[in-house]
C-alpha cells in the first residue's frame, strides 16, 4: 500500500476538484451558452467560423449573418407547411381505414398507433415513447 505525505494528498485533492470544476464548466457552456437547435441560434456559431476562416470583413460577416437569418425563416415556415401536409395526409388514411376496417378493428388500430405515436385523433409524437425500446419488427 502506498503512504502518500499530507501535502501530496492535498495536490491530489485539489486537482480533483480543479478537474471536476473544470468537466462541469464546459459542460455548462455547451448546455446554456450553446444550446442545441434552432433557438440556440447555430448560425451564429457558424457565420463566426466563416468570419475566421475565410477572412469575411465586418460588412460581409453582417450580410452572411442577415442571409442566415433570412433562409433560417424560410425553412421554419416549410417545416410548418410540411407538418401540417403530413397530418392531413394521416387524417386521410384514417378517413380510409373507417371505410375498409370493422369498428373494432379500427378501434384496434387506434389504440395499437397511439401506443407507436400515430398522430390520428388529437396529435401524437413520432417513434417509440421516450425511455422505451421500440417494439418487435414484423415481417420481411
Amino acid at each position: 500500500m502506498f503512504s502518500f505525505s499530507h501535502r501530496t494528498q492535498a495536490i491530489v485533492l485539489l486537482l480533483g476538484i480543479f478537474a471536476l470544476g473544470l468537466v462541469c464548466g464546459v459542460i455548462a457552456e455547451r448546455r446554456f451558452l450553446h444550446p442545441p437547435g434552432p433557438r440556440g441560434r447555430p448560425h451564429q456559431r457558424v457565420v463566426e467560423h466563416l468570419g475566421h476562416d475565410l477572412a469575411l470583413s465586418d460588412e460581409q460577416q453582417k450580410a452572411v449573418q442577415r442571409a442566415f437569418q433570412e433562409n433560417r425563416r424560410e425553412i421554419e415556415t416549410m417545416r410548418r407547411r410540411i407538418g401540417e401536409d403530413m397530418r392531413l395526409q394521416e387524417q386521410k388514411l384514417r378517413d380510409q381505414l373507417l371505410t375498409i376496417l370493422t369498428p373494432e378493428q379500427f378501434e384496434k388500430f387506434e389504440k395499437r398507433n397511439r401506443r407507436r405515436g400515430f398522430r390520428g385523433r388529437g396529435g401524437g409524437r413520432r417513434g417509440p415513447p421516450v425511455g422505451h425500446p421500440p417494439g418487435p419488427r414484423r415481417g420481411p
